[in-house]
């Protein structure tokens, strides 16, 4: 017996063959999904996906400091590209975690997020801020 990389076959046979149905996709092969944020060709902030199950998601985002001078136009596309990758990705929900930080809390909340709860010793002896938002 042994541990070794999957392959694209294994997620096929264990969308046939799963117990507790956490692979049911057949396609199921990319797991994170990375964007970056740019203005005439400055990058603006970095971003992402990774996928849990075929419905759930983590999610992040980093900004630079020239994105949070104006956020009205990012928080626009950024919420535009959110939109069309979890309608395209048919998910159901994204799950964000945050440090205890009012401009952190703020970023998830006007993406629409809304508070979960907190995860004990996420970073350490530091608690995280659990949000998540439903489609």
């Amino acid at each position: 017996m042994m541990f070794r990389e999957s392959k694209p076959e294994d997620f096929v046979y264990m969308a046939e063959h799963s117990m507790n149905k956490t692979v049911d996709r057949k396609d199921f092969e990319t797991v994170d999904y990375t964007y970056t944020l740019e203005h005439d060709g400055n990058p603006l902030g970095m971003g992402g996906f990774r996928m849990i199950v075929p419905t759930t998601a983590w999610c992040w985002i980093d900004l630079t400091k020239e994105a949070t001078e104006n956020m009205y136009t990012p928080y626009r596309v950024i919420c535009e590209w959110m939109e069309t990758f979890v309608k395209d990705m048919k998910i159901k929900r994204l799950q964000a975690f945050v440090r205890d930080i009012p401009h952190h809390i703020r970023l998830v909340e006007h993406l629409g997020f809304h508070l979960e709860g907190k995860m004990k010793n996420f970073y350490g002896d530091e608690d995280a801020i659990l949000y998540r938002r439903l489609f």
